[in-house]
């Protein structure tokens, strides 16, 4: 196929739908192969892909520009395909003018800005030859002249008498411009006097024959062959079909019916049951029946507030003129029901005798907005004034309290907002939040303090009187919603009376209720209770919410700042010690570490007491040390935060290091600490003593062991070290470099051998500061040096390195003889032998001590 044989297709081609594109040749210019590569795609209904591909073929004949306009047409980019196909009425193509006319009316909106333009495009598609049913469909919707248009829309008739569509729309164009009623009805009866009559032409014949006596039958049929929901909505229509034919009690009936078969937690089905109420309620009026009025208004109230609390905020007023949609056919219908309550409001208020029904349809008319209102803003305001007068409703109280406050009432605002939010809360407990109205006091002109404290006495008052009268437990939101509204403002303009009021009225409610007030409640009484001058119920207040909330650091720093010295010292103590929490001691001794279990044992064995009260005496008083050292200490609060002991409150303030601002411990001293034992503890010790006496241990500590073999040793290895510097006066700081000498001595040497190298470094340090006259500091600095020398030799000339002993000053400490006497059996050996060894021996095959 030569180059000239390929052509890319019109526009035409392409919407005819039998066009199949040719691949392009090798040799095709760029321009041809990219409009060609976009006809495929379009072909394909890819028009993002063909755009892209007519883009780059950078032409601009009208065979190209109207397909790019047809692209932007499927695109939804009107503005692009009306300038692409700008050219269409000159070039008379009606698939292009068609598609141009719908980008413009796109374009148009509601403005009518192009109207004229519309119209000319129209003018030119109906004169092009061939013409199709659209040409009288775009006609019907763009032509201006409305007889012009009922021309077209004839000749479309005559010219394509079977085509449904432009039938409906000359019948509705005939209907609109009053032309002769014979030629009307003679269509109208032409499309639905046959058993298979379209439904869209059934409903069409109803609305035009909604006054003639002919249109019920026709909603007949159309609910006949249309499915459930449409027939729910077909169901109002006959009945509005039957208040306009004057029989009032067929379509009050009918409209009962409606509302006694409806579904009022189906959100959809509401709506159209609040048609129903409506239609119902007005249907009434009009047989001016006392009790069917009052039970038809009931209805309107019952649908509306079905949606809950917010019903009468989050919904528009049944006043206003509403619609409905429902399917006829292949149209989706939009019908405006008949009931119209907006002129009624006299009627219907004088005909209720529930005040709360009544109060609801006061708010309905009183909030009634916008080009709907009936009513003057004056008025509006004195119906929703008079609401709340009459009713405590809970559904009214949102526009009750803001008319209130916009007319100064502010005792009876705050009531209404509390009766509201109450509600509200009970409703929806677990989602309840202020609606946005605990900003009330921020702005002018609620911002003021006479304002603040009447609506607060209103609302406390109201609050209160509905937790007492309640048999439903209240507690929780009166606390919700007064701190919500209330606290802030009250603290604000310092009404500290009106703000103990309200805590201690919450208070009494829990208490009487045999409740337990919530941390948060327990603080803000306390904060109530300290600036009205109540110290003693404060301080009792602040202990009860550090009691719930032990981490409470406001309520800690109030009770502080209440006691006198000794009691802020035992208040500091006592947080200290609740901070740990109680968390549940393990189960088993599986759930122990082998440090813990260590540990544990050896507090039991150092410490006296517990003989009665399950509370050990310090460990300091003993001749035994702890521990080598004060860092191996800390292990002691893993212990308390695994639940295994507890700080004793009969530990002496000695014991706790405490810091004055903010006053809180800093820092213990566990030797003078009294310990607490829980119940479960002691099973877990007699656990213990028992697998040290079975060698039985739990899995995981065979491997934990040596660790803490070598972190002992490390650590009495620096205790003595310590001491030999200290009884030479220098003044020795250990740190990462001491350990690591220690551990290099240990990996070879034994913990007594290890000594011998610590005894040689500081004879070295004192001679060295006698031979060159230093420091004792500098001295002290070259301590660790000296020992790494010492070992480094002895371990290169493999030196026999003689055990040294225990000074009485560095004896052997708790944690030694319950490690290496009570688990691992290794008694003093552990200080003359190196571990490696030791352990190497307790492997299988060996025979020692350690248990499997």
């Amino acid at each position: 196929m030569s180059r000239r044989e390929i052509e890319p297709a019109l526009l035409a081609d392409i919407l005819g739908g039998a066009y199949v594109p040719p691949a392009p040749p090798v040799d095709a210019p760029a321009r041809l192969a990219c409009e060609l590569a976009g006809d495929a795609a379009l072909v394909q209904r890819q028009y993002e892909d063909a755009l892209q591909a007519y883009k780059a073929a950078r032409g601009s004949s009208w065979r190209l520009r109207s397909k790019m306009g047809l692209c932007f047409y499927q695109l939804d980019q009107w503005a692009a395909a009306a300038r692409h196909l700008e050219d269409a009425p000159r070039r008379g193509e009606a698939p292009a003018l068609a598609m141009l006319i719908h980008s413009v009316a796109e374009q148009n909106g509601r403005t009518g800005e192009y109207d004229e333009q519309l119209d000319a495009l129209v003018r030119t598609l109906l004169e092009l030859p061939q013409p199709q049913p659209y040409f009288y469909e775009l006609a019907d919707s763009y032509l201006i002249d409305g007889e012009l248009r009922l021309q077209h829309l004839r000749t479309g008739y005559e010219r394509f008498p079977g085509h449904a569509d432009l039938r409906r729309r000359y019948t509705r164009a005939l209907w609109a411009t009053e032309h002769r009623l014979e030629d009307l009805l003679a269509l109208v009866h032409k499309a639905v006097d046959t058993a298979d009559a379209a439904p869209e032409d059934l409903w069409q014949g109803a609305e035009i024959m909604q006054h003639l006596g002919e249109a019920l039958a026709l909603v007949r049929r159309v609910a006949a062959i249309s499915d459930a929901a449409h027939q729910r909505a077909l169901a109002l229509v006959e009945a509005d079909m039957q208040v306009r034919a004057g029989e009032l009690d067929a379509a009050a009936g009918a409209f009962r019916n409606f509302l006694g078969t409806i579904d009022l937690d189906d959100g959809e089905a509401r709506e159209m049951a609040m048609h129903a109420a409506k239609g119902l309620l007005q249907v009434t009026l009009e047989q001016n029946d006392p009790d069917a009025i009052e039970a038809a208004a009931d209805s309107v109230t019952s649908v509306h507030c079905h949606y809950g609390i917010m019903a009468l905020v989050d919904q528009n007023s049944p006043i206003d003129p509403s619609y409905f949609s429902f399917t006829v056919g292949a149209h989706t219908i939009s019908y405006s029901p008949l009931a119209d309550l907006t002129g009624l409001q006299e009627r219907i208020l004088g005909a209720i005798a529930d005040a709360d029904v009544r109060a609801v349809f006061r708010v309905f008319y009183g909030a009634h907005e916008g080009p709907y209102a009936t009513i003057s803003p004056e008025e509006a305001s004195a119906q929703i004034i008079a609401a709340g007068r009459e009713s405590k409703s809970p559904y009214i109280q949102h526009h009750v309290a803001w008319t209130m406050m916009e007319s100064g009432e502010f005792e009876e605002a705050g009531r209404s907002f509390a009766r509201f939010d109450l509600a509200r809360a009970i409703e929806a407990p677990a989602t309840w939040s202020t609606y946005s109205d605990d900003t009330i006091f921020d702005d002018a002109p609620f911002d003021d303090e006479t304002v603040v404290d009447q609506f607060a006495r209103g609302m406390i008052d109201e609050l209160l009187a509905a937790a007492r009268g309640s048999d439903e437990w209240l507690g929780e939101h009166l606390y919700e919603i007064g701190a919500t509204y209330l606290r802030a403002p009250l603290l604000h303009y310092q009404l500290y009376t009106r703000h103990h009021s309200l805590l201690e009225g919450i208070v009494e409610v829990y208490r009487a209720a045999g409740e337990t007030p919530t941390d948060t409640v327990w603080f803000d009484y306390g904060l109530a209770c300290y600036f009205t001058n109540r110290p003693d119920e404060a301080i009792a207040a602040y202990q009860a919410c550090l009691a719930q909330n032990p981490k409470h650091s406001a309520a800690h720093s109030n009770l502080l700042a209440l006691l006198p010295a000794p009691a802020r010292t035992a208040a500091v103590i006592d947080q200290a010690i609740r901070s740990f929490g109680e968390p549940a001691p393990p189960k088993s001794i599986a759930e122990l570490s082998f440090k813990q279990a260590v540990y544990l044992l050896a507090l039991y064995r150092a410490c006296g007491g517990a003989e009665q009260d399950l509370v050990l005496l310090p460990f300091g008083l003993t001749e035994q040390p702890f521990a080598p050292t004060p860092e191996l200490l800390q292990p002691l609060f893993s212990l308390i935060r695994a639940g295994l002991v507890r700080i004793s409150r009969q530990s002496p303030a000695e014991a706790f290091t405490i810091e004055p601002s903010p006053a809180r411990v800093t820092a213990y001293a566990p030797p003078l600490l009294h310990w607490e034992l829980p119940p479960e503890t002691l099973e877990r010790i007699r656990e213990i003593e028992e697998a040290c006496l079975i060698k039985r241990w739990p899995a995981a500590w065979r491997e934990q062991a040596p660790d803490l073999a070598r972190e002992l040793a490390r650590h009495e290895c620096v205790a003595y070290l310590r001491h030999l510097a200290e009884e030479r006066g220098l003044p020795m700081t250990t740190g990462e470099k001491t350990f690591l000498m220690i551990d290099n001595a240990l990996a070879t040497y034994s913990v007594g051998q290890t000594y011998a190298f610590c005894w040689q470094g500081a004879k070295a340090a004192v001679d060295f500061r006698a031979r060159k006259s230093v420091s004792a500091l500098h001295a002290a600095n070259t301590i660790v040096g000296s020992c790494q020398r010492s070992i480094d030799v002895a371990r290169t000339k493999q030196w026999a390195v003689e055990n040294y002993t225990r000074p009485s000053q560095v004896r052997r400490s708790h944690l030694s003889y319950v490690l290496h006497d009570a688990f691992l059996g290794f008694g003093d050996r552990a200080f003359t032998t190196p571990l490696a060894q030791l352990f190497a021996e307790a492997q299988p095959g060996h025979h020692a001590g350690m248990p499997c």
